[in-house]
């Protein structure tokens, strides 16, 4: 009976020392990481655009794009949120327009659409269609 408990425990224990010990490895490993990531602050708008980074740029060029997209980018990210905004009201005003029976309808057909498009994203694997033909 004892030999059996000691078959059972033995495996259990020797996976729980393991796992334990790749947990303290791995707390240690992101430690480390996150200090280098503290050292270098790097702006949201420190990318290149689309396609730049296959065109061998010096290192002058690039730096000299950061700096534009430094320079434009806080601007263009205000002018963005005042458009959200613009659109936001504009839809509120147009709601406002609608009888309560119509407001009712298009919570309706959104509430369809949107859980519709969830659906749709949920099941990736899409089947082709078939071209139906049409001889005459």
């Amino acid at each position: 009976m004892q030999r059996s408990v000691h078959r059972f425990i033995a495996p259990i224990l020797a996976v729980t020392i393991t796992a334990g010990a790749m947990t303290a490895l791995a707390q240690k490993s992101s430690s480390k990481s996150s200090a280098k990531s503290k050292e270098k602050v790097v702006s949201k708008y420190h990318r290149l655009p689309t396609y730049y980074g296959q065109l061998k740029l010096k290192d002058e060029q690039k730096q000299e794009i950061y700096k534009l997209k430094e320079k434009y980018g806080s601007q263009i990210d205000e002018l963005q949120e005042q458009l959200a905004e613009l659109r936001d009201e504009q839809a509120e005003e147009i709601k406002d327009v609608l009888t309560r029976t119509q407001v009712t309808a298009l919570n309706k057909l959104i509430a369809a659409r949107s859980s519709t498009k969830s659906k749709a994203s949920t099941s990736k694997k899409s089947s082709p269609k078939k071209k139906s033909s049409t001889k005459k």
